[in-house]
């Protein structure tokens, strides 16, 4: 038998842990001296030591190893799979929220950079014309999981269209419905342009002509005053110029008066399932005069 010092270093674990580990149930000592009160494992037990730490380094959290091992050493494998599969699903979740975090974070420093310099890009203002749409609108959970459903999005949105013997038009747009920012529950529609005449037989209301589910052939309004950039990168870099746009309109004493528009004027976000590269983009923001009391 080993004290538990001994024990400590032959699992490379603190001796505060394993006095935590035996009072959690998790792994007792094999021996307790009664007269002095002394800690002695044997070495099969270095076999469940080990088991405990690796699988509090996959994320379980004590309790929950507690539960699994029980008095056994050995794991029931369907019950580990299962918690291994539920904690790599957490963990891509993390992983996924940190790169947004991480992205939103070089965006305002890039932001910050910039104050003092000219804008890296050119805004100006014009008139944008009503267009006859063939859309899909639903609400998407949280800002990291908009690419994914944009993508599922148009996928549905050309099928649906194929289904129709109607063809597409050229730019897909992009719409963000949302009246102020939100990290969740953002209302994005994506749309493709279509001939006016599949929505010409209703073109009074803002619904369209047709309506299947969450599928609409509609007419977007005009935009007598927008706002307007043109966008050259990756998506996932696309935060800075959002901000200088928005930026540009508040310093010019405007606010927002509609959805956000992105053009894809480089073709289809999404090819063989796969997001485009190096793409650019023009996004329109409808705006009009701040108006003071």
């Amino acid at each position: 038998m080993f004290k538990i010092g001994d024990f400590s270093k032959l699992g490379q674990v603190s001796v505060r842990m394993l006095r935590h580990y035996d009072k959690l149930g998790l792994l007792t000592p094999g021996h307790i001296d009664k007269w002095t009160g002394y800690r002695y494992y044997t070495i099969e037990q270095l076999a469940r030591l080990n088991r405990i730490v690796a699988l509090n380094g996959l994320g379980l959290t004590l309790q929950q190893i507690a539960d699994l091992l029980g008095d056994r050493n050995d794991l029931p494998v369907e019950q580990l799979r299962g918690m291994l599969i539920l904690r790599q699903a957490a963990i891509a979740q993390e992983l996924e929220e940190k790169q947004w975090q991480l992205a939103g974070v070089a965006a305002r420093l890039q932001q910050i950079e910039q104050e003092a310099q000219p804008s890296p890009y050119e805004i100006v203002v014009k008139s944008v014309a009503p267009l006859a749409v063939a859309s899909v609108r639903q609400m998407v959970p949280t800002m990291n999981e908009v690419g994914y459903y944009c993508q599922t999005l148009y996928e549905q949105l050309y099928a649906r269209l194929r289904v129709r013997g109607i063809a597409p038009l050229e730019p897909e747009v992009t719409l963000y419905h949302n009246t102020e920012y939100r990290e969740t529950d953002i209302d994005m529609e994506v749309a493709l342009p279509v001939a006016s005449t599949n929505t010409s037989t209703n073109t009074s209301t803002n619904t369209g002509a047709t309506q299947d589910d969450t599928f609409v052939l509609r007419e977007l309004p005009e935009c007598p005053l927008t706002a307007a950039l043109i966008y050259e990168g990756t998506f996932n870099d696309v935060t800075p110029a959002i901000l200088a746009l928005m930026t540009w309109i508040g310093r010019c004493q405007h606010t927002v008066i509609g959805p956000l528009r992105e053009l894809h004027l480089s073709g289809p976000a999404y090819l063989n399932h796969q997001t485009a590269g190096t793409v650019v983009l023009e996004l329109q923001a409808p705006i009009q005069k701040l108006a003071y009391p």
